[in-house]
């Protein structure tokens, strides 16, 4: 009775062990913040917006879901500059990726726009 009683403390303590040392990476991705069903262009069914920072630089990833498919915005800046922004559908009647022109009045409203959805703290990491 006692050796099962010792493998099993040998078993679970190596288990636990190789559990915290199990390396991580330090250049993964980091989900900041994230809101459901925001206020946003275009008008979606459900939507999803998340602030991810990355090794050099931040995204907004707003993925918004319609009757036909779903279409999903990535928005790459750091401090306040818009690296670049495209988006992907994934829709019944078409897939497509269309890189959006970071110069565009409109495209940069909508950047602010979502911008305005998350924490200034949370924000100030993408510096």
């Amino acid at each position: 009775m006692n050796v099962k009683i010792i493998i099993s403390t040998i078993l679970i303590a190596s288990s636990i062990t190789a559990c915290s040392t199990t390396p991580t990476n330090p250049n993964a991705p980091i989900v900041l913040e994230q809101h459901k069903n925001i206020s946003a262009e275009p008008a979606t069914k459900h939507n999803l917006a998340r602030l991810i920072k990355q090794t050099d630089n931040c995204v907004i990833e707003f993925t918004g879901s319609f009757e036909t498919g779903k279409a999903t915005e990535h928005w790459i800046f750091k401090g306040d500059q818009l690296i670049s922004a495209f988006s992907n559908v994934d829709a019944e009647v078409e897939k497509k990726q269309t890189i959006f022109d970071i110069q565009d009045a409109e495209k940069l409203k909508n950047f602010d726009s979502l911008k305005k959805n998350f924490k200034a703290t949370n924000l100030k990491k993408c510096q």
